[in-house]
């Protein structure tokens, strides 16, 4: 499970969050499980390439891994994306929890 230990993780974790299509791509992860690269991008209508663009940005915030998987008898893989299982809540409390409430 992805852990926000500091204000940066929330921020990196909450623009991870901040656009539809990554919202679509955690909803279609969530019920399929693991899916290819070239699956998520059919099944959302976007291409290939803006489908990377969102996946490397919820890998990069935690919420999604990848793992590449040898096609057996081809000289080729497929790229393979699993969403993190996370929990977020944020409330003016929290955030001064992660500042060590240090501000008054």
């Amino acid at each position: 499970m992805t852990e926000v230990k500091s204000l940066e993780d929330l921020a990196r974790t909450m623009d991870a969050l901040g656009h539809p299509i990554r919202l679509r791509i955690i909803a279609l992860l969530k019920m399929n499980g693991s899916l290819y690269l070239a699956d998520i991008a059919k099944r959302l209508g976007i291409s290939r390439a803006l489908a990377k663009v969102h996946l490397n940005k919820l890998q990069r915030a935690g919420l999604v891994v990848s793992r590449v998987e040898l096609i057996p008898g081809e000289a080729r893989a497929l790229r393979y994306y699993q969403l993190v299982d996370f929990k977020l809540t944020v409330d003016p409390d929290y955030i001064v929890k992660l500042m060590g409430g240090d501000y008054e």
